[in-house]
């Protein structure tokens, strides 16, 4: 019962007529009794509710026994745990699963694949997160981990000697700090471990307090293969196995240091490289053009003119994406290195404010072979002139006849009725190209995706409404 209001005035009602004719003696006695009573209750009631909680526990304890899981092998419970946990917050999910019983904890402790996924480390961590680190690391052996290192302004030496303790596990290495930063002694200490499993480093703009001509040497890397380096014009050589790498990232202020660079790695399959400032290019020689006979993909972010490009040759090359903010264009370079790779196709153009629609259907013609195109350009480019030229017409030499794939963004310079024509024209259903006595002389659209500013009109909308969501995507900004 509980105690009301109401509850407590009727007992008063009850008492007062009940002691009516008592004594303040009498009165006090029949309170100690009442105190009595009440403790018996109690001591009762306590017993009832630990044998309520016992036969609980029973309860429990059988149909946990009972349970399906409970016969579930440990391997398939392990999988299980691992299906349940999500990339984002398997940190969180990993030790939720630890704290549901002891059986699952011990599952969970003795699955290594539950603690070796990518993990963030942040040396400049105030808590207490010593033993939690020593921990993980442990619960992951033997499996490669991947490691994203933060050395912060004050970096705790015992974190980083745990992780430098499994420095021969790591599969992939990041380090850098929240402003992309990474101290030039932590790159000669990391230089310094076995890495015999590393097969990625990405590694931040080394900063230093004073020059130190003694070469950094990574020699124990026998499975690199992706690296990543902000600043290959540093002053302190940093010796890597160029000629093992496949997958390389450049981020460099001087163009003779990215050439230098480059013609150490004659393996390369995808390459993405960043050149923000301008030295003299270097001399002809016969190692340039730069030969890349396996370069599939290649990423080129110049804010110089296109001259580079005279000295790179990649004729296995797939995919080139350009991007080109502040470079004056000039069409000359980027034709001479098409015709150097006739097989491209996968053209990307970003940022390319110089780039004219002529500019563009050049390149376009430029790669015969071209299936996939993305554009993100100025609305000087994306006019009715290069839509018009991309329209196809029986009896009519095509523009990119392999073409299947379009993705563009820019801001509405251009006829929606031209662009719906454009569309329209190499599009056709299955009863059509089934009732076609030759098939037509260009490829069917696959994925069509519009990203325009302001967006495009219900017209243009109704106009192309037979071409199916999935293939034709209206991607909306705000």
């Amino acid at each position: 019962m509980t105690i009301t209001p109401a509850s407590v005035r009727a007992a008063v009602l009850e008492q007062t007529e009940r002691t009516r004719r008592c004594s303040k003696a009498e009165i006090e006695r029949i309170i100690e009794k009442s105190e009595l009573e009440i403790i018996s209750l109690e001591s009762q009631i306590d017993t009832l509710i630990n044998l309520r909680d016992s036969q609980r526990a029973c309860v429990l304890a059988l149909k946990y026994i009972v349970s399906p899981i409970r016969t579930l092998p440990v391997e398939l419970l392990s999988e299980i745990f691992d299906l349940a946990i999500e990339d984002p917050t398997h940190v969180e999910d990993a030790h939720r699963i630890s704290q549901i019983c002891s059986d699952w904890r011990q599952v969970a402790h003795s699955t290594p694949r539950l603690w070796s996924r990518p993990v963030r480390v942040d040396l400049d961590n105030e808590e207490d997160v010593v033993d939690g680190w020593r921990a993980w690391m442990a619960r992951s052996t033997p499996l490669p981990v991947d490691i994203s290192l933060i050395p912060g302004h004050t970096s705790d030496a015992s974190i980083l000697e745990i992780v430098l303790e499994v420095a021969p596990r790591w599969r992939s290495l990041q380090v850098e700090d929240e402003d992309g930063t990474v101290p030039l002694w932590m790159v000669r200490q990391l230089s310094e471990c076995r890495l015999d499993s590393l097969e990625e480093l990405s590694l931040g703009i080394i900063v230093y307090n004073y020059a130190n001509p003694t070469p950094i040497l990574f020699t124990n890397v026998p499975r690199l293969r992706k690296l990543g380096l902000f600043n290959p014009d540093f002053p302190t050589e940093i010796d890597l196995p160029w000629t093992q790498l496949t997958d390389l990232t450049l981020h460099s202020r001087m163009l003779d240091a990215t050439f230098e660079v480059l013609a150490q790695c004659p393996n390369l399959i995808s390459a993405s490289l960043n050149v923000l400032g301008w030295s003299a290019l270097p001399d002809v020689g016969p190692n340039i053009p730069v030969l890349f006979n396996q370069l599939r993909s290649l990423h080129l972010f110049f804010s110089v003119e296109l001259a580079p490009f005279d000295y790179l040759s990649t004729p296995a090359l797939q995919e080139l994406h350009l991007d080109s903010f502040g470079t004056r264009w000039t069409e000359a370079h980027l034709t001479a290195f098409q015709l150097r790779a006739p097989d491209i196709t996968s053209l990307e153009f970003s940022d390319s404010f110089s780039l004219t629609s002529d500019n563009l259907v050049a390149a376009i013609r430029n790669s015969p072979s071209l299936m996939h195109l993305k554009l993100r350009v100025s609305k000087y480019c994306f006019t009715d002139d290069f839509i018009r030229a991309l329209c196809y017409e029986d009896g009519l030499t095509p523009l990119a006849p392999c073409l299947r794939h379009l993705a563009v963004e820019s801001k509405k310079s251009f006829s929606e009725d031209v662009l719906a024509g454009m569309i329209a024209s190499r599009w056709w259903t299955d009863t059509e190209l089934a009732s076609f006595v030759a098939p037509p002389a260009v490829a069917r659209w696959t994925r069509v995706e519009l990203t325009i500013q302001p967006h495009l009109s219900q017209h243009f909308v109704d106009v192309l409404k037979d071409i199916p969501s999935d293939v034709l995507v209206y991607i909306l900004v705000e």
